[in-house]
Formats: C-alpha cells, sequence, structure tokens
C-alpha cells in the first residue's frame, strides 16, 4: 500500500481545528512515520511483485502470446514466416518492464539482471526486445515522468526540473560522436569503462555542465 500525506490526511488535520504549530507537528509525525515503515513496505511490495511474476510467467508465457503471420512470394507460396506479439501482451509485458527497471534504480547488476531476464522471456528475440522496450519507454515518458514532475512542481515548488529536462535534450543532441569516441578510446587505454548512454545522459543533465 501506498502512502500519501498531502491530501486527505492534511485535511484530516486541518479539520481536526488544531493550531498552525500543532498541524506542523502532525504533518511531521506522518512524514516521519512514512519513512521509518518505508523499508517494511517496499519488501512487501517487492516481494509481491515476484510472486506476481512467477505466477504470470507460468500461466501466460510470452511464446503463446505471439501469432505467426506467413509472408509470400509473388507466386502466392510461403516463403518465410513473422512471428508477431498481440498488442495487449505487448503493452502488458512492457507495463511490467517499466516497473521493473524502475525499482532497479542506480543499481547496474539489477538492471542488467531485468534486461536479462527479458531477454530470455522472449527467447532473445532482439524484434520482439525492441517492441517491448519501446513501449515501456513510451510509459516512462507519458507516465511516469509526468507524475513526478508535477510533483515536485506543486508538492515541492521546483519549476526547474522541467526546464533541465528541455535543456538536457539540447546538450544531448550537441554532443557530437567523434569527440565521445576520442574520449571513449582515452579512457580504454587507461582501463576506464567506455563511455556508456547513462554517462552522456548524466553530462546533459547537468545543471553546472556548460553547453557548446
Amino acid at each position: 500500500m501506498t502512502t500519501n500525506h498531502t491530501d486527505a490526511e492534511s485535511d484530516a488535520i486541518v479539520a481536526a481545528g488544531l493550531s498552525g504549530v500543532d498541524q506542523w507537528r502532525e504533518q511531521i509525525k506522518l512524514i516521519e512515520e512514512a519513512k521509518a515503515s518505508q523499508p517494511q513496505r517496499l519488501a512487501k511490495a517487492r516481494d509481491e511483485a515476484e510472486q506476481a511474476r512467477d505466477w504470470a510467467m507460468l500461466e501466460e508465457p510470452w511464446d503463446e502470446q505471439w501469432t505467426a503471420i506467413p509472408g509470400y512470394n509473388e507466386h502466392g507460396d510461403v516463403t518465410a514466416m513473422l512471428a508477431l506479439p498481440n498488442i495487449t501482451a505487448k503493452e502488458t509485458f512492457s507495463a511490467r518492464l517499466t516497473f521493473d527497471m524502475l525499482d532497479s534504480g542506480d543499481d547496474f547488476d539489477k538492471i542488467e539482471d531485468v534486461q536479462s531476464k527479458y531477454f530470455t522471456v522472449v527467447g532473445g528475440d532482439p524484434a520482439h526486445m525492441s517492441l517491448i522496450a519501446m513501449s515501456a519507454l513510451s510509459t516512462i515518458t507519458t507516465l511516469v515522468v509526468p507524475q513526478m514532475v508535477d510533483e515536485l512542481e506543486t508538492r515541492a515548488s521546483n519549476y526547474d526540473v522541467r526546464v533541465m529536462l528541455a535543456e538536457a535534450r539540447h546538450k544531448a543532441w550537441n554532443a557530437r560522436v567523434a569527440e565521445l569516441r576520442g574520449a571513449q578510446d582515452n579512457a580504454a587505454d587507461y582501463g576506464v569503462n567506455p563511455i556508456d548512454g547513462y554517462d552522456i545522459a548524466a553530462n546533459a543533465f547537468d545543471p553546472d555542465e556548460p553547453d557548446r
């Protein structure tokens, strides 16, 4: 169960007729309680997600969710078969990928584990993986990020984040592959991990990093 201590409970505190100071103390109390119980709630939610995943893969495996579409030559003979998942399956698995990846946070081992599991689920088919991944990316950009940005703006009065995202987009497009490849070669010479998308995005999202 998630908690939201900014709407209903805040209204209840106000309705109780408490003074401004007492209202503030109650708000702080609710926040501290939510913080203290977060590890337990998080562990419970993750355990339930893993159990739900196991059952879903047993009851509705991926290879039962796609249809083979025949390809024909000019003589009407079947020359190939194209396997495509049904739309509902694609969107369902993309939603699962969305929240599996987000729950991994910045733990790269977990992220790689999620990616490996999904490639296994789709039988290592890059086309199927691409369909799921692009749909998951769309879900993140149209659902998850807008809600988080709205929370930051309305709850924390942070009206810089949306601008930072637009500026990061500018910086990312200003990056040049030729320059990055040079830096990557230099990094490899000194045994440093190659520059990846995370590094490029982090650089673009850094407000202190000057633009070109």
